[in-house]
């Protein structure tokens, strides 16, 4: 063999390994997150053994999470070449051109997958991410929860099938019957700790934020001990700005009047730039008295956002990733002699009240973007009288002054919440300074600590003893 063909053909080196070892290779690759070290094995195990269906689909999997839609779409379509009815190969191709945004052509294959199974659950679950019409949307979420329903009903399905069957439920505003689901089907789900926040998140979405933080307290006594956490990847200010750019550009062609928010405002008011602690970027919706603004068909209507599948129109709060940055999109509406904004419609959800306020244009750092007329007043409403000074444990959901007729147990949910993900990440700083905020006391476990609840409070159906809930509410 000489120089040029082992380097055109670098698995010829290597002849002695067997193909099922190559394929097991790329498995582990593919388990620990990393599809370019799969890569290399899985076409080697595909020259030891051409045309063989479950490597020519492992491989176009790698591709694809390598970012590689171009190379995933040609495997896929060999994988249906050699087995047609094949409808993983189906549902991956449908993956491969939406990733190639090539929308119709994706939804003609995700829906060739539902036309052949009803209970292609992962495949009606994306014709809803990407279908531009809202019936066939809705109609998607509400066959992808059934069919996991039926899937957790028949068989032994693994646990996690049944953590995702309760999110469909509520994806599709089931959240009585998913908390019933949970409830049944408690002993098979992975652990303790994930029937509490999958019950914490059913209550919640139902508005029994009681419920949802006894549950979420339940969640973070009943942890396993664990390795922390890795910390969240580092915030370029930078990309931000893009990504306002972006989403700017998108809302200015629907004719929907946005500003800076919250956060994001403050950063820039502060030092002409997004916060370089933040963790997203927050856009603000002004809407007029008469003017309907339909975030969600902006959203479900352009090919480089995803709604989710939870949100629906009406919705004031929309949650996205745009290149790579967090987005919250809050619709700011006229209230009596007010503006209101929030995170959903249930009375006692979190909610901000504002005094009324016009938009005007303001420069930072030589870009001139939308703000509130009177920012410092907007700034000073959200978060107080000393927002100028930088305070990393603040959380508005929780302490903003203009917190209006939010329910003290949704406050405390959203403290334990945001404490308990900063201490996996090892920040016990601001765990610390966000359970001072809460308004109910709160024990929270650290990670590696085996602490459970006492055993009469493990019953996930049983109610819990006032004490436990709101130690000291009756002095």
């Amino acid at each position: 063999m000489n120089a040029r063909s082992a380097e055109s053909h670098p698995e010829r080196r290597v002849l002695a390994a067997t193909w099922q070892a190559c394929l097991q290779a790329g498995h582990r690759c593919l388990a620990a997150g990393r599809p370019d070290d799969a890569i290399p094995h899985l076409r080697l195990a595909n020259y030891l053994q051409p045309g063989h269906v479950p490597i020519v689909l492992t491989l176009a999997i790698a591709w694809l999470r390598a970012g590689q839609a171009d190379k995933a779409l040609a495997c896929f379509n060999e994988g249906l070449c050699l087995d047609p009815a094949e409808l993983q190969a189906q549902h991956g191709r449908g993956l491969a051109l939406d990733a190639l945004d090539e929308r119709e052509e994706a939804l003609a294959a995700f829906r060739a997958v539902t036309a052949a199974s009803r209970d292609a659950w992962a495949s009606w679950q994306s014709i809803a991410d990407i279908t531009p019409d809202e019936a066939e949307r809705i109609q998607a979420i509400d066959q992808a929860a059934d069919a996991l329903v039926r899937l957790c009903t028949s068989g032994q399905p693994a646990g996690r099938l049944f953590t995702t069957c309760a999110a469909a439920l509520l994806d599709a505003h089931r959240g009585r019957a998913a908390a019933t689901f949970i409830a049944a089907n408690a002993s098979r789900f992975p652990d303790a700790a994930t029937v509490h926040d999958c019950l914490a998140r059913a209550r919640y979405e139902t508005g029994d934020f009681r419920e949802a933080f006894r549950h979420k307290q339940g969640a973070v006594s009943q942890r396993r001990v664990q390795e922390p956490e890795r910390p969240p990847a580092r915030f370029s200010p930078d990309a931000a700005v893009g990504a306002l750019r972006g989403i700017g550009e998108i809302l200015d062609a629907a004719g929907i009047p946005f500003f800076l928010a919250a956060g994001t405002l403050l950063g820039f008011y502060r030092s002409g730039q997004p916060l370089p602690y933040d963790r997203d970027v927050d856009i603000g919706i002004l809407a007029g008295p008469d003017q309907l603004v339909d975030m969600a068909r902006t959203i479900r209507n352009h090919s480089s956002l995803m709604l989710a599948r939870r949100a629906r129109p009406g919705d004031r709060y929309f949650a996205l990733t745009f290149k790579g940055i967090g987005v919250d999109i809050f619709l700011y509406e006229p209230s009596g002699d007010a503006l209101h904004c929030g995170l959903g419609r249930l009375a006692g959800d979190v909610a901000w009240q504002f005094t009324p306020f016009r938009l005007k244009t303001a420069s930072f750092n030589g870009a001139t973007w939308p703000i509130p007329d009177n920012p410092e007043r907007y700034l000073a409403e959200t978060y107080g009288p000393g927002w100028q000074k930088p305070d990393r444990g603040f959380a508005s959901v929780i302490s903003s002054p203009a917190l209006y007729q939010v329910d003290p147990y949704t406050r405390a949910y959203y403290a334990i919440s945001r404490a308990d993900k900063a201490l996996r990440q090892g920040d016990s700083v601001k765990a610390a300074a966000l359970l001072r905020q809460s308004p109910v006391p709160v024990a929270l476990a650290r990670p590696g600590d085996e602490g459970r609840l006492p055993a009469e409070q493990t019953d996930i159906t049983a109610p819990w003893p006032e004490e436990h809930l709101d130690p000291g509410s009756r002095n």
